[in-house]
């Protein structure tokens, strides 16, 4: 793909994000740090700045639940994630929408003009 091709496919998926965006504010988990005893201690969560992106319906009716990409088999969610390629988020990151909380399960690798993510629904906020 030359440069003005992925030009033009990086403004459609942000004039597609800009038609319905969403804010989010994801929390990553810290990764766990050794204790002076030698075990290994919970270190806290870190909110990153706002984002903003798009979330899609992804549910069909009579799929086998897998989608065939370009780079294998991903599983089928209810949800997407679409984000343009400078957005931060990683595998387990977990953020709120409409009131409930919502778990990255996958990011597809090879795309070079959005980010796209599979989401699932992972309950309602329990005030933690």
């Amino acid at each position: 793909m030359d440069a003005t091709e992925l030009l033009m496919r990086r403004r459609n998926v942000a004039a597609f994000i800009d038609a319905d965006p969403v804010n989010i504010l994801i929390t990553r988990e810290a990764e766990p740090t050794k204790s002076a005893a030698g075990g290994y201690v919970k270190a806290p969560s870190a909110t990153l700045p706002q984002q903003k992106a798009r979330i899609v319906q992804a549910k069909r009716r009579y799929d086998t639940g897998l989608i065939n990409s370009e780079a294998g088999e991903l599983p089928q969610t209810d949800y997407l994630l679409i984000g343009n390629t400078g957005i931060d988020v990683k595998v387990n990151d977990v953020f709120q929408w409409l009131g409930q909380t919502y778990k990255v399960l996958g990011i597809h690798p090879t795309r070079t003009e959005s980010t796209l993510c599979a989401i699932e629904f992972d309950g309602p906020d329990n005030g933690r």
